[in-house]
């Protein structure tokens, strides 16, 4: 190879190679936007916001949080999906973006091809809570109360994970209950609070504080092991269960293509400021606790979740509603 030429490739390669650096250096010179699926209020939005904090004091721009609620999230997902992958528009996904795909032919949007995991922001388990006026201290109790009555659940809409949690449940016990879905997760909880429904599987964030002030009763939480929130309520798994599992978790994601540079970035910010006593501590004030996957470990999550549940959707467990 000629002097002349061997150097220019030199140099091709060596620009090749500092271009991901050098993108991640210019980024960001803009605003960025946080979207999400849900309605202001939840965890899901409380938890976009936290995240968007931490980027608005890491990056020097600014983060907005935009609630693109309707179809399960699957507007919002959609929408980011075909953003633009420059690391200006990102999404806080739920438990609901995994499974949307799953069910739905036209869900506009694929969980592995069309986004880059940035990480977990939090995670946190659903509880069961019963109205005061149902007789049922025990997972044991709410199945043997359905059995010889009618119960309804509410959830935030269907296939949400307050949705999943109550059909998971009846799938396992072989007893029928039924699903009222609403628009969103205060709706449910108005008229769970009235008695117009027997249960739901509520967030921490509300469940809990509800529980205290006797309007609910707290009666097992979704996860596999106890919530530090609430150690004192067993799982739903423990409670004559085993394999009950369902954690909601909120995640932050950016389309596909973004660059590995910009995802690192954002990740490394992310991750430093899950590891600090303030961050931590507005996490815990929502009753979740902190992520600690970064872009591997999260995209790893989210296609072991992607297989539990298209397994169990062939069990009819899922559906369109």
């Amino acid at each position: 190879m000629q002097r002349p030429l061997l150097l220019s490739c030199l140099l091709a390669a060596a620009c090749a190679a500092a271009a991901p650096a050098a993108t991640a250096q210019a980024w960001p010179d803009r605003p960025i936007r946080i979207i999400l699926g849900f309605a202001p209020g939840g965890q899901v939005d409380s938890s976009a916001r936290i995240a968007a904090k931490i980027l608005n004091d890491a990056l020097g721009q600014p983060v907005t949080v935009e609630n693109r609620a309707g179809a399960g999230g699957m507007i919002a997902s959609t929408f980011v999906a075909r953003s633009a992958p420059d690391g200006y528009t990102l999404l806080v996904n739920a438990t609901s973006d995994i499974i949307n795909p799953i069910v739905t032919k036209n869900a506009g949007y694929s969980i592995e091809k069309d986004f880059a995991p940035i990480g977990l922001i939090a995670s946190s388990p659903n509880v069961l809570v019963v109205h005061p006026s149902i007789p049922a201290k025990s997972v044991a109790d709410v199945v043997d109360y359905a059995r010889t009555h009618p119960v309804s659940y509410g959830s935030a809409g269907v296939n949400t994970v307050s949705h999943l949690a109550g059909a998971l449940l009846s799938a396992m016990s072989g007893v029928p209950m039924t699903h009222v879905a609403y628009k969103g997760t205060g709706a449910a909880q108005v008229d769970l609070l009235s008695g117009r429904i027997a249960m739901m599987f509520d967030g921490t964030m509300t469940a809990l504080p509800n529980a205290k002030l006797g309007k609910v009763r707290a009666i097992a939480v979704t996860s596999l092991e106890r919530c530090t929130c609430a150690p004192e309520l067993p799982t739903v798994a423990e409670s004559g269960y085993p394999g009950y599992s369902l954690l909601p978790i909120f995640g932050l994601m950016a389309p596909a293509g973004t660059p590995p540079a910009v995802v690192g970035r954002i990740s490394n910010v992310l991750q430093a400021a899950l590891k600090t006593p303030a961050v931590r501590e507005q996490i815990a004030a929502i009753g979740a606790e902190p992520g600690r996957m970064g872009p591997d470990e999260y995209r790893r999550y989210l296609q072991t979740e992607t297989e539990r549940w298209t397994k169990l959707a062939a069990q009819g467990l899922l559906r369109s509603e």
